[in-house]
């Protein structure tokens, strides 16, 4: 909920922590990606570097702009939360037009694509849904913020809805269902953390109704999708086949595992293996406990982005971290949760872990910014 501003100590060091658990992800992550892609990266250019070297890029780039992040003053982002909104907005609409610039990969028309080619990572684009998520949360932390600050008391449902309405409604034109239920989580979220009522909350059902109806008549990736999660069989070839090969991956691993290095569905068994997959690689090779531990890595980085949220100095402050949390957490599960089939497959990566650029970039901007907050809390927060 909407809290008042507390009195704070001075600069402190950040979350030593979350930044040693993320940096322990990340390696970890690097290290699956080129378990993961060897064989690809063999068969597609010659050598088995390929997918390592772009993901060590990224990693880069994304440390960079955490970097960047972390040191600007709490009030910048609040300032460019409104610029960086509409930013991404006319991004997601730019890529629906058809154009050079604008590709589809996997039946999703999300990517922007530059003519400009880099050593090592390419040709220049990217999503611009996934910047939309972080985007989102900015800018209903600031909205939240100022409403409060003229005296309105409460918050305005059609404060968060028609911004989370919005980006959600142009990444499903895309095509993108793993982000537009992010997208709507992480718009509930916010609106929840900045003191929605419950009634109005409730009032939210039927536009979920409406959305997935949408998409049940109008996206026939949705509908197989939904058809699959109850029948993997009648698509053997397709997303069906990459079900049952990933639920062999996770079963073959056991309780210790094959062992790193030792996975047998890397092998071409296994469509996306370095992306929304990877989990399941990571499954086999290190077995039911390794994959425990990695899980209680992750739920530590939520128990402390959430800490850093409580203990926040200001009002916009505590929502932006919240809204990072969740978003960190709601793209967890959900990978997670559709790799194991307790949920339809979505197609989300695994954040800090998955081969991907925007994906990764954004989320480690996102960590930046968590940390630049994590200075200015109370210190019980980050002992």
């Amino acid at each position: 909920m909407i809290r008042k501003k507390v009195k704070t100590s001075p600069i402190h060091p950040p979350d030593l922590t979350l930044l040693g658990l993320v940096v322990l992800l990340l390696a970890f992550g690097v290290l699956m990606v080129y378990d993961a892609s060897v064989v690809e990266s063999l068969s597609l250019v010659g050598g088995q570097y390929h997918y390592l070297l772009r993901q060590l890029a990224w990693v880069g780039l994304g440390a960079v702009g955490g970097f960047l992040a972390f040191f600007p003053d709490l009030r910048v982002f609040k300032t460019l939360s409104l610029p960086f909104f509409i930013f991404t907005i006319l991004a997601l609409i730019f890529v629906l037009i058809p154009s050079p610039f604008s590709s589809q990969i996997g039946g999703s028309r999300s990517w922007l694509a530059l003519p400009i080619d880099v050593p090592i990572l390419g040709s220049l684009g990217g999503q611009p849904s996934e910047f939309a998520k972080l985007a989102l949360i900015l800018y209903l932390a600031a909205l939240f913020t100022k409403r409060k600050r003229a005296g309105e008391k409460g918050v305005r449902f059609l404060d968060f809805l028609f911004p989370t309405a919005l980006v959600c409604g142009l990444i499903i034109l895309e095509n993108d269902i793993g982000n537009t239920v992010i997208a709507a989580l992480l718009g509930v979220a916010s609106f929840f953390f900045a003191g929605g009522a419950l009634l109005q909350m409730l009032l939210l059902l039927p536009f979920a109704a409406g959305g997935l109806a949408f998409f049940w008549f109008f996206s026939s990736t949705f509908q197989n999708r939904i058809r699959l999660w109850l029948d993997s069989s009648i698509d053997p070839q397709g997303l069906g086949y990459q079900l049952r090969q990933i639920a062999i991956a996770l079963g073959s691993g056991g309780f210790w595992g094959l062992g790193l290095g030792e996975s047998k569905q890397k092998y071409g068994y296994i469509p996306e293996a370095t992306t929304d997959a990877i989990f399941a690689i990571l499954g086999e090779e290190v077995g039911f406990i390794g994959a425990l531990l990695v899980m209680l890595v992750f739920l530590i980085v939520i128990y402390r982005g959430f800490l850093i949220a409580r203990d926040a100095p200001d009002d916009f402050s505590h929502l932006a971290a919240a809204g990072i949390t969740a978003w960190f957490g709601l793209q967890t599960v959900i990978n997670l949760a559709s790799l194991t089939g307790l949920i339809p497959w979505t197609g989300i990566t695994l954040p800090l872990i998955s081969y991907g650029g925007s994906s990764l970039i954004v989320t480690l901007v996102g960590f930046g910014i968590l940390l630049n907050i994590s200075r200015f809390t109370r210190r019980r927060s980050i002992r």
